[in-house]
């Protein structure tokens, strides 16, 4: 019989949980010391998510990127294609924190949203800052 191991992240102890599966069946969980890493290891063995982290081009912004989210976990398999599309997007400043930056990113029905604000600038600010 199959097993695989997980470091559970669902709190701090960071258990190693070993899982007993045949196909896609878990027949056997253990070494876990609390519900939230059962069923921690249980969504990541049948569906693992990541909610992505990264940054976007800004224009008229104190700073030319600005960083942004997935509001939820991501298909781990979906990760590329969001990484992707966010390469193309090329905001406009104001933005301000939780604005949608992509709708629906790759068809996950998930949004991406900025993780901060950022006010438009004069060009001469913006010059100095990046100097």
């Amino acid at each position: 019989m199959p097993k695989k191991e997980y470091t559970c992240t669902a709190c701090p102890k960071g258990c190693t949980v070993e899982v007993e599966f045949e196909d896609d069946e878990i027949l056997d969980i253990s070494g876990y010391t609390c519900v939230r890493g059962k069923e921690y290891v249980e969504d990541e063995f049948h569906d693992p998510r990541r909610i992505l982290t990264t940054t976007v081009r800004i224009n008229n912004a104190k700073y030319p990127r600005i960083p942004v989210r997935t509001e939820t976990g991501v298909p781990k398999d979906e990760l590329n294609c969001c990484l992707d599309a966010l390469k193309e997007v090329e905001l406009e400043a104001p933005v301000g924190v939780g604005d949608v930056v992509i709708e629906n990113v790759c068809g996950t029905d998930i949004d991406v949203v900025a993780s901060r604000s950022l006010d438009p600038v004069s060009e001469k600010k913006r010059t100095m800052v990046n100097q």
